[in-house]
């Protein structure tokens, strides 16, 4: 069966571009939605500009934005790395927002779209994305699009480390 993409409306001038540098005050808004949407402290635009300039600047890093006009409307991130196991390129989506007021207009769709394209033009075999175990209106999405739950994330944050840890 076929899957069809929900067309952006025909008033909505929607461009999807690898985002740069100069990005990082757009990318950072988005960012900071998705943070807060996951229950995460909002970083700083100084440490999230920072971070921002130094993953631009990795040769295994791409991002791109969902613009209408100067406004961005979406993000996407991609980070690529070398699989031995997979026998190539692997890329996995680390966030994927569309603007509070802009869900459920299709950008998340086109922009997912555009990034898989981009990712296997690049030579990926490969591309893979999580979400939180509960987020089921993201895991749907993903799932829509043809991905697959083939695996569980496993997670330890910064604090538990060197600690003690609870055994199951």
């Amino acid at each position: 069966m076929k899957k069809t993409l929900l067309a952006i409306p025909s008033n909505m001038r929607l461009k999807i571009r690898e985002a740069g540098k100069e990005d990082a005050k757009a990318a950072w808004k988005l960012i900071a939605q998705l943070q807060e949407f996951i229950d995460l402290e909002i970083t700083p635009y100084e440490e999230f500009a920072a971070r921002w300039e130094k993953a631009i600047a990795s040769e295994n890093f791409k991002a791109f934005i969902a613009e209408e006009g100067e406004e961005a409307k979406g993000l996407a991130t991609v980070w690529l790395r070398e699989s031995l196991s997979h026998g190539g390129l692997v890329a996995l989506i680390d966030e994927l927002v569309v603007a509070e007021g802009e869900r459920g207009k299709g950008i998340g769709t086109h922009l997912l779209k555009h990034v898989v394209d981009n990712c296997f033009q690049m030579g990926c075999i490969e591309v893979e994305v999580s979400t939180e175990a509960d987020n089921f209106a993201a895991r749907g999405f993903y799932h829509k699009l043809g991905f697959g739950e083939v695996g569980v994330l496993l997670e330890r944050e910064k604090e538990q480390a060197g600690g003690e840890h609870e055994e199951s």
